[in-house]
């Protein structure tokens, strides 16, 4: 039997079992470490070269190998470099806009966008006929954080080195849509390591209505605790971000999707209610703590029977997933 035809089958073979117990949870399998070892593969391509003799299949499968572990390799490094400066405080981005003060762009022209730099305040006022909202969260570079109730329908207490934000509501019946917008006009993104964050936006909501939330930001950190509140859904997507999700049992059912990029996500869910995960992306680390696997999904104890649930559906580049009880 050729040699080469061993190596790349055993190759074919390992690999396979390595995907089939990730999928069905045999094992851990962390791929950032696993694609730090694509260099063996050109070693391999360059010894049937220097032997001679090389197997047609044997060639293929290591390119075909080497053209998917190269670019997963480098995205992990990016990745990994991308969280040492986060844990650092210590990032800048340039996004090669060079617009001064000077230049107006259209964004200057609408009445709802506060420009100013450091502190300042914004609300929207509660109404009594409003029973339910959706709250759209459109941001760039900061610091998010939703914790606490208020008597207004929404208020934001934004500490800002650059960009402008804007708050918005309009109401139709019972129903209130709100956004609220953070732009950066340069899209200069610092972080400095000696004072953190630049910019820093708190958000508080009012716990009456129900919510349908739909979250949407890149660089960033983000620090949502919605257990005060009605969450009937959620959609969340991030870019390169670390995101902490707290959610409560104040519905019967809640839907939540998640989409991220190289990404942190945890989420605490009460173990009270009876929860179902969905993960799609076959390069995500999974922690799913007191979570049983029932076909494609994982389900905490007692679903089935459970009076209040909650579905969350993931979908994920290389990203770090964290689902836990409290």
């Amino acid at each position: 039997m050729n040699a080469r035809n061993i190596f790349s089958g055993g190759l074919l073979i390992f690999l396979g079992v390595l995907f089939l117990g990730k999928e069905l949870d045999w094992f851990y399998v962390d791929w950032h470490v696993i694609f730090r070892f694509w260099p063996v593969l050109l070693i391999y391509l360059g010894i049937t070269m220097f032997v001679g003799k090389q197997s047609t299949s044997a060639t293929v499968v290591t390119i075909v190998l080497l053209c998917i572990a190269i670019p997963a390799a480098i995205i992990s490094s990016v990745k990994h470099k991308i969280e040492q400066k986060w844990d650092d405080k210590d990032i800048h981005i340039d996004l090669g806009d060079n617009d001064d003060d000077h230049n107006d762009d259209n964004d200057n022209n609408d009445e709802h966008w506060e420009g100013r730099t450091g502190k300042q305040s914004l609300s929207e006022p509660m109404e009594a006929a409003i029973k339910t909202a959706t709250f759209n969260l459109d941001g760039g570079a900061a610091e998010f954080k939703i914790k606490g109730t208020s008597t207004d329908l929404v208020a934001a207490d934004t500490d800002l080195d650059f960009g402008k934000v804007s708050l918005k509501k309009s109401v139709s019946g019972s129903n209130a849509d709100v956004n609220f917008s953070f732009k950066n006009k340069h899209n200069n993104i610092h972080f400095d390591g000696k004072n953190g964050i630049d910019n820093k936006i708190d958000l508080k909501l009012n716990p009456e209505p129900e919510w349908n939330m739909n979250f949407e930001f890149g660089a960033g950190k983000a620090d949502f605790d919605l257990s005060d509140f009605k969450v009937k859904k959620l959609s969340l997507k991030t870019g390169v971000t670390s995101t902490d999700l707290k959610l409560g049992d104040k519905v019967d059912n809640s839907e939540i999707t998640i989409e991220s990029g190289l990404a942190d996500v945890d989420v605490e869910i009460p173990a009270s209610i009876g929860c179902r995960i969905k993960v799609d992306g076959g390069l995500n680390a999974k922690t799913f703590k007191d979570f049983v696997k029932n076909g494609s999904f994982w389900e905490s104890p007692g679903y089935e029977k459970a009076a209040k649930k909650m579905q969350i559906n993931f979908t994920g580049g290389l990203a770090n997933l964290k689902v836990r009880r409290y």
